[in-house]
């Protein structure tokens, strides 16, 4: 039977087979090059003794009268692994060490004054050419050569050495990464384990996180950030609906139970207008709260245009036909931002100061040029203190109106939300009983 559970790769098993192939690679190029260093230095070590022992038999033979003079004797010797011959400036053979027997040292090819060679007994070896100047043999070549098994079996064995090495290092390390990797993710383990369940993490909880996980953290944070944001919106709206939906329900059923009892029509008729504004009042709280819910999630967001919001509030302004209401608007103020938000915005703005605000006081509304287009409504509100302007935008905040039915007390909040999907500033002053709102700055084009 197949199971439909996902492979899932392990971290582990990528970063050991990864280390062994970068590691491998490197100590590999490691070793070659040790490798045509050691070579290098033994050749030339090798060269070095085949040079002075070739200078050495070239004296005694151009110092010498005889042909073959008593240096022979020299070369005769049982498990001698030095060899010599001498050649004519035709390539001829002269002499030859007698331990060479039947095949002497066969002259080299190239014009190489050092390099390998079969040696007479079948080893391999190096070899050295002198050029004899004066003697029986002058300007004949001399050619050295001695056995290099010992140097090629030293190098075998710095071979093995380095290679053993090598593996070691691979091995400890792939141990060491490992083990730190698992290190690493017991610390986050452990420092997530930390984080508070019964509230969204906050910057910088895990401190002892790797620098290299830091990113991944952080949006993990984010993430959950998120979540704790979206689930909090989701029980606010739960309990503002209840709070909005507890009062009319308890209206609309106190008035249908008495209205049950009646047979006079006008009776029924006042019961029925009572129960229609009663809905209609419902109706506008929930479709506050709903539209408040859609601001706060984003999943509303503005549709920026280029507008003219001077035009735009004197329109407003038109429409609401107040003569307490006073403009302070420039000729043009050509903006980018949501017509319909910043419209409902202001309308909002401008009823709160209409109906909160001293009867007998005027409402200013105005657009101020400062880094940006800013609205300001401003209008007297004596009755106003500084810790109820604090409770600005709070849901079901009704001040002095708290007893009021007809307002659910959405309005600001709604205006928040607003200014806060539009990216704006909305500010709230209460100066020697003048109340003054400031919404900005709005980007000018």
């Amino acid at each position: 039977m197949s199971s439909n559970k996902p492979h899932r790769w392990s971290l582990r098993t990528r970063l050991l087979w990864q280390l062994v192939l970068a590691i491998g690679v490197l100590l590999g190029g490691l070793f070659l090059t040790l490798d045509a260093l050691v070579d290098r230095a033994m050749f030339q070590q090798l060269d070095q003794v085949l040079s002075s022992r070739a200078a050495s038999l070239a004296r005694q033979l151009q110092n010498s009268d005889e042909p073959l003079p008593a240096v022979l004797p020299a070369w005769d010797i049982a498990g001698h692994t030095e060899f010599f011959a001498v050649y004519d400036v035709r390539g001829r053979l002269r002499a030859a060490s007698i331990n060479s027997g039947r095949t002497p040292l066969a002259l080299p090819a190239t014009t190489a004054r050092s390099g390998n060679v079969l040696l007479p007994d079948g080893h391999r070896g190096r070899y050295h050419v002198v050029l004899l100047q004066r003697g029986a043999f002058a300007k004949g070549r001399l050619l050295v050569a001695t056995e290099r098994e010992s140097w090629d079996s030293t190098e075998r064995r710095m071979h093995g050495v380095l290679l053993l090495g090598i593996l070691a290092a691979v091995i400890a390390a792939v141990l060491l990464c490992l083990l730190v990797v698992r290190q690493a993710f017991r610390t986050i383990t452990r420092e997530a384990q930390r984080l508070p369940h019964d509230g969204p993490p906050v910057q910088g909880a895990l401190n002892e996180t790797p620098q290299e996980l830091q990113p991944f953290v952080e949006a993990a944070h984010a993430a959950l950030r998120n979540s704790w944001a979206m689930a909090e919106r989701e029980r606010r709206v739960s309990r503002s609906v209840a709070h909005e939906l507890r009062t009319p329900v308890a209206e609309i059923a106190a008035v249908t139970e008495l209205a049950q009892n009646q047979q006079d029509a006008d009776v029924l008729k006042r019961a029925l207008t009572t129960v229609h504004a009663t809905n209609v009042r419902m109706q506008r709280g929930i479709e506050a709260l709903l539209a408040l819910a859609r601001f706060e999630s984003g999943q509303e967001p503005p549709q920026t245009d280029p507008l003219d919001a001077a035009a735009l509030l004197r329109q407003l302004a038109a429409s609401l036909a107040q003569p307490r209401l006073h403009l302070q608007l420039p000729a043009e103020a050509w903006v980018v931002c949501d017509a319909g938000m910043l419209e409902r915005i202001a309308t909002n703005l401008l009823h709160n100061a209409l109906e909160y605000g001293d009867a007998d006081a005027p409402v200013q509304l105005g657009l101020q040029l400062d880094g940006g287009w800013w609205l300001h409504v401003r209008n007297r509100a004596s009755h106003l203190r500084e810790e109820d302007v604090r409770h600005f935008g709070e849901r079901h905040w009704r001040g002095q109106c708290d007893g009021d039915p007809q307002h659910a007390g959405l309005g600001l909040a709604l205006v928040l939300a607003m200014a806060h999907a539009l990216g704006l500033q909305l500010h709230f002053d209460l100066h020697a009983g003048e109340l003054q709102a400031r919404l900005g700055p709005i980007p000018a084009l």
